[in-house]
C-alpha cells in the first residue's frame, strides 16, 4: 500500500513538471494576468470612464486574462447607464454595446467610498488578487494627473470630488504600492498611470521599489485616455506575453490612437531608478560646483529644453535637458556625467513615442525644473527623489 502511494505521489510529481504549471483549488490554470483597473471617475472625467469601462467591455475577461474594475462615479456630469453614483466592482465580460455597462457586478453597490484614500486602492487591489490571483499583474490608476505634487492644483492621482477633492499623495501612493506588493508576495509587474503628466523622475523614484515597470506620460492626456479596447484586445490575443512586452504595446497602441493630438507615451523600467537618481545627484552636485559656467547658462539649459503642458509648465524632458547642458556647459566634469545620465535614460526607457510637433524631443522621463514660478518646497521637498539627492539644493541654489 505504502508503495501505491508513493507511485502515486511521484505521479503527481511528474505530471506537474511536465505541465509546467500549478492548479489553483477550482482545479483551473491560474490566469496570465489580472488586470485592475482603479477607475476614479468621482470628477469631471465620468463620462470618458463609462467610455472606458465599455472599451473594455469589447474584448472582456478570458480564462487567461481577468479584468477587474472599481469605479467611482459622481453627480451631475453623466447621466447613463442607471446614473449610479457611488462605487462598484465590475468583472468585465464581453459585449459589443458601447453604451451600456453589462458586465459582472461583483459584491452590489459598494456606497460612497473616497477613492482619494489610499487606503482604498489597497483594498481594491488586494481583493482582486485574492479572488482573481495571476501569474502577472497589471494595476491602472485611472484619473487626473499632477505629477508629484500633492495636491496637484486641481490635479492628483485620484481625485475623488465627493470627498472634497482628496487625492492620493506621492508618499500615500509609496505606502499603498507596497501594502499591495506584500499581498502579492513579489512586485506588480505593471503600474499604468492612465494620468497627465506622471512620467517623471520623480514619480518613478517613489514607486521604484514595489512594481518593476511605469508606464505613463510626460505631456497632459487628452480626456479619452488609453484606448482599452486596443491594448486589452492585444493582451487577449497573446495572454502569454511578458510585462515588457506589454509595456510596450501600450505605448504603440496608445500614441496609434491619438493620430492628430500632442500627446507622449513612455514606459520605464523602475530598476535603473536607483542609479539614474545617483548620476542625476552627481550631475547637480556638479552644476553647483561649477566655476566656468554661469548661473545663466544652465537656466537658459532648461529654458531651451522640451516643455510640458502642466500647470505652470516647469516639467521638462531629462533626456534633452541633458542634450542642452552638454551644450551650455563649459564643465568637462558636468558633460561628462550629462553623457552618462542619457545612456542610462536609453537603458530605462523600455518605449517612448509622440505625437505632435510640440513634444518631439520628448525621450520617456521629465523632472522638475521650475522655470515661471517658485520654488514649490512645500510638495518638492517630501519627495524621496529631492530627499536622497542634490537636485532640490541645485534648484535653490538658482533661486527660483
Amino acid at each position: 500500500m505504502k508503495v501505491k502511494h508513493a507511485i502515486i505521489i511521484v505521479l503527481i510529481i511528474l505530471s506537474i513538471t511536465l505541465t509546467g504549471c500549478f492548479t489553483n483549488p477550482s482545479g483551473h490554470s491560474i490566469p496570465e494576468w489580472t488586470v485592475m483597473i482603479y477607475l476614479d471617475a468621482d470628477n469631471d472625467l465620468e463620462s470618458a470612464g463609462i467610455n472606458d469601462i465599455n472599451e473594455m467591455e469589447l474584448v472582456g475577461s478570458s480564462s487567461k486574462v481577468n479584468i477587474v474594475v472599481q469605479a467611482d462615479r459622481i453627480p451631475n456630469y453623466n447621466f447613463s447607464n442607471d446614473d449610479w453614483t457611488t462605487t462598484r466592482r465590475y468583472y468585465i465580460t464581453q459585449d459589443s454595446d458601447q453604451m451600456q455597462i453589462n458586465s459582472l457586478l461583483i459584491g452590489g453597490d459598494l456606497g460612497e467610498l473616497n477613492m482619494g484614500d489610499p487606503d482604498t486602492l489597497v483594498d481594491f487591489a488586494n481583493w482582486a488578487v485574492t479572488e482573481y490571483p495571476a501569474e502577472k499583474y497589471l494595476l491602472v490608476i485611472w484619473n487626473h494627473g499632477g505629477g508629484f505634487r500633492s495636491p496637484a492644483y486641481s490635479k492628483g492621482i485620484a481625485q475623488d470630488d465627493t470627498s472634497g477633492k482628496d487625492i492620493i499623495t506621492m508618499s500615500e501612493l509609496e505606502d499603498a504600492l507596497s501594502a499591495i506588493s506584500v499581498q502579492m508576495g513579489k512586485n506588480i509587474d505593471i503600474v499604468g498611470m492612465d494620468a497627465c503628466s506622471m512620467a517623471m523622475i520623480e514619480v518613478a523614484y517613489q514607486i521604484k521599489d514595489y512594481a518593476d515597470i511605469l508606464v505613463t506620460s510626460e505631456e497632459l492626456e487628452p480626456g479619452d485616455g488609453w484606448p482599452y479596447d486596443t491594448i486589452l484586445a492585444q493582451l487577449a490575443a497573446n495572454p502569454t506575453m511578458s510585462p515588457t512586452q506589454l509595456a510596450i504595446d501600450f505605448v504603440d497602441k496608445y500614441i496609434f490612437s491619438y493620430p492628430f493630438k500632442e500627446v507622449t507615451q513612455s514606459a520605464i523600467d523602475l530598476s535603473y531608478m536607483d542609479d539614474l537618481a545617483g548620476q542625476l545627484s552627481s550631475m547637480a552636485d556638479s552644476i553647483m560646483s561649477d566655476t566656468l559656467t554661469s548661473k545663466d547658462a544652465y537656466l537658459n539649459a532648461a529654458y531651451s529644453s522640451q516643455h510640458y503642458s502642466d500647470y505652470y509648465h516647469d516639467f521638462i524632458d531629462l533626456y534633452d535637458f541633458c542634450n542642452k547642458v552638454y551644450y551650455y556647459s563649459n564643465s568637462f566634469e558636468v558633460k561628462a556625467i550629462a553623457l552618462i545620465v542619457q545612456q542610462n535614460l536609453l537603458n530605462s526607457v523600455i518605449n517612448s513615442d509622440y505625437n505632435g510637433g510640440s513634444v518631439i524631443d520628448t525621450k520617456g522621463l521629465s523632472i522638475y525644473f521650475p522655470l515661471y514660478k517658485e520654488y514649490d518646497s512645500e510638495n518638492y521637498d517630501n519627495t524621496n527623489f529631492a530627499r536622497d539627492t542634490f537636485w532640490n539644493e541645485m534648484l535653490l541654489s538658482f533661486e527660483l
